[in-house]
């Protein structure tokens, strides 16, 4: 739960800024969880960012620094460094620690001193870095969660929503993970989002009155629902990052370097290969068979990434690049229509076999 802004005083606020320096996460931030954190601490030691700005020279990373600190304006000092703190727990909860972290970093926030200046420029810390913002994509880092997710029981699941409000269901919680909440980009996301947080709705507060049927029933006939909509989640956040790993790639090839800050090597280590390490992941045998159905439908996805990645070995990262984005654009079909229409088809199943099904089994007791 939020931290209201009178109790965060500006000496909490400085430790939790010292303690960010030296944390280390399991898994890497998002880009725009990394914006976040660096927009907020601005906000509160600086104010609102200037409106006319010489960005001439600036780089795509400072660009996007000085967006990110200008949609905070108007927030006060009090209300940025409530937010802030509020959003470091936050990503220590989601991304976690390094094993070998997680005693160091108390010390290093008890220890170490900030200026109320010194916002941090690529917040959290990490050997060997620049001023440039990570691109490892916030839908990546967030797949074990989802999947955890998916793998939740039928009983489990009905133990959850005996203690959860209606106002405090799991979906109502969540937002885009490949866009900004807000912009179109993020539309199928929040169709999903919206769809399942309705159904969520709907058996929690479901009155006996106007439904003659136990609770658990209804929740039940919602269940398969619940782990349908994560999976078809899980696939769009692949299908939104290697269309962004195209386009990007694409940019990098044509412009350079130089203009769009980001190097070919940076996309295939934090980008390429990572989707196809999680794809991979997803059809191992400890995943929900609805998992497991995703992982078998980016099997090409995988063989793009390991012949791309393969290409860059033996000819060089320029013939990698090219091949990952002509690969990627002639399957376009695969992406774009076949897999919305096989989750446009699973859902319907779903909904009016699998859900009937184990409403009935909740029904007979079984």
């Amino acid at each position: 739960m939020a931290q209201s802004a009178s109790s965060v005083s500006a000496s909490t606020f400085r430790a939790k800024a010292a303690e960010m320096r030296a944390w280390r996460p399991e898994n890497p931030p998002s880009n725009r969880d990394r914006l976040e954190l660096y927009a907020l601490h601005k906000q509160a030691v600086s104010g609102d960012a200037p409106s006319q700005v010489d960005k001439s020279d600036a780089t795509p990373a400072d660009k996007a620094k000085l967006n990110a600190w200008r949609s905070k304006r108007g927030l006060s000092q009090a209300e940025s460094m409530n937010l802030y703190v509020a959003e470091c727990d936050r990503q220590q909860r989601v991304y976690g620690f390094k094993p070998t972290q997680q005693t160091t970093t108390a010390s290093a926030a008890s220890s170490s001193t900030v200026s109320p200046g010194g916002t941090p420029t690529n917040t959290p810390a990490a050997e060997g870095q620049t001023s440039n913002v990570l691109r490892t994509p916030r839908g990546l880092a967030a797949i074990p969660l989802l999947c955890a997710a998916a793998a939740e029981s039928r009983t489990a699941y009905l133990t959850r929503l005996k203690s959860t409000s209606v106002s405090n269901g799991w979906w109502a919680k969540q937002e885009p993970l490949c866009a900004d909440p807000g912009t179109i980009f993020a539309a199928p996301e929040n169709m999903i989002i919206h769809l399942a947080s309705g159904a969520e709705r709907i058996s929690l507060s479901i009155d006996p009155e106007v439904v003659p049927l136990p609770l658990t029933v209804v929740q039940s006939f919602f269940w398969p629902l619940h782990n349908i909509l994560l999976s078809i989640w899980i696939l769009l956040i692949f299908i939104c990052t290697l269309i962004g790993s195209i386009i990007i790639t694409t940019k990098t090839i044509l412009m350079g370097t130089k203009r769009t800050g980001i190097s070919l090597n940076s996309l295939f280590l934090e980008e390429i290969n990572p989707s196809a390490k999680a794809a991979n992941a997803l059809c191992a045998s400890h995943q929900a068979l609805s998992v497991r159905l995703v992982g078998l439908t980016l099997m090409p996805l995988v063989t793009i990434c390991d012949v791309a990645s393969g290409t860059v070995r033996t000819t060089g990262i320029l013939s990698g690049a090219i091949l990952f984005v002509i690969a990627g654009i002639t399957t376009w079909w695969y992406w774009i229509c076949v897999l919305p229409w096989l989750a446009f088809a699973s859902t319907c199943f779903v909904v009016f076999v699998c859900g009937g099904c184990f409403a009935l089994i909740e029904l007979a007791g079984v």
